[in-house]
């Protein structure tokens, strides 16, 4: 969403052909997204980032709409939650040969009339992104770009218009500092070890003896990966924390003196997980007798952390709540002064004056 300074052209497209109504993915020389009329090209390398960066941010997004069922498209004018966390937001891509540079085409951009037998006469290269149209409609988005570009030189010569700073321009010392914590999503937190119990053990340093091997390949994995899955917590009555699932890594945190781990902290008490915890050792067992192969540990913790943790519980009516009346009378305002029938009556006036 952004605030409207002009509207430098505006009018309704044909509708899509119908071959733009699919979405797909192909594997050729490169990797290709298929979206409607637009095609995005990326590396392996890249693909795979967009695509784990997309997984988690669309489970980070149905976990809020989960606790916020009052939620309605449309009602809330600006943003309510970023998926993944505000670090997210500000963390570069890795995969890529630079940050702001693309594996394929970074600096491209051509347009050009295909043969016959393409399906799309018009190819409109930008960068590692295509849109593809037949004739008409490039006519159409051409002749707009020709009055965009003419009504952008005409409020250039009248007005003055100085470029501001924005956050999302002065990211760079954020991403390099060393120490990103990318987890606060999900309801995802670091939880220090000391304020973690055991139900089972007063010490699980001393009293507990957990599988040696299992330790250390928990910390070679960590060494190589710098995080384990988040450990899964109860919620007591004076609001202290019980291990559900996590004693392992506990332990091997401990080990390696670390001073928090990564936790998911469910709203229910210990007394409350039993069933949940007989199903956790039920699907370890499995995982074991299959070497892992289906891992459906992990989809158990995964789950449960989409269903009872409760990070975003009632965010959306709080922020609802935020917004005075006289933020929502501007908003009527500006939304009824730039209106379809305003936009268009200005552009026609701003027309018809440079005929």
């Amino acid at each position: 969403m952004g605030s409207v300074r002009k509207f430098l052209y505006r009018s309704n497209l044909p509708e899509r052909e119908e071959h733009h109504a699919r979405l797909f993915v192909d594997l050729a020389e490169n990797i290709h997204i298929h979206h409607r009329e637009f095609r995005t090209v990326f590396s392996l390398d890249e693909y795979f980032e967009y695509v784990d960066i997309i997984t988690k941010s669309t489970t980070d997004v149905r976990n809020f709409l989960e606790q916020n069922k009052e939620y309605k498209e449309g009602e809330f004018p600006t943003t309510i939650m970023v998926a993944g966390g505000r670090e997210r937001q500000l963390k570069f891509l890795e995969n890529s040969p630079k940050p702001n540079q693309s594996r394929y085409f970074p600096n491209d951009f051509g347009i050009e009339l295909q043969d016959e037998f393409v399906t799309d006469e018009i190819h409109f290269h930008y960068r590692d992104f295509r849109i593809a149209m037949d004739r008409i409609r490039f006519k159409e988005i051409a002749k707009g770009f020709k009055a965009a570009l003419d009504s952008l030189n005409e409020f250039e010569r009248d007005e003055s218009y100085i470029r501001k700073s924005h956050s999302d321009r002065i990211i760079r010392d954020f991403n390099n500092h060393e120490n990103i914590d990318d987890n606060s999503h999900m309801g995802v937190k670091k939880v220090l070890l000391d304020d973690i119990n055991s139900y089972w053990h007063d010490d699980t340093e001393k009293k507990w003896k957990p599988d040696k091997e299992a330790i250390e390949l928990l910390i070679v994995k960590y060494k190589e990966l710098g995080y384990w899955a988040p450990i899964i917590l109860s919620t007591e009555s004076d609001g202290t924390h019980f291990i559900v699932n996590g004693h392992h890594r506990c332990y091997a945190a401990k080990k390696i003196n670390n001073i928090s781990i990564d936790s998911i902290i469910l709203d229910i008490p210990f007394v409350n997980t039993e069933h949940i915890r007989n199903a956790e050792v039920s699907l370890k067992l499995f995982d074991i007798e299959t070497n892992y192969k289906y891992d459906l540990t992990s989809f158990l913790n995964s789950f449960l952390g989409f269903k009872f943790n409760r990070h975003y519980s009632g965010v959306y009516h709080k922020k609802m709540m935020r917004l005075t009346w006289w933020f929502r009378m501007l908003r009527k305002v500006k939304h009824s002064l730039l209106g379809k029938d305003y936009v268009f009556r200005t552009f026609n006036e701003n027309h018809n004056k440079s005929s």
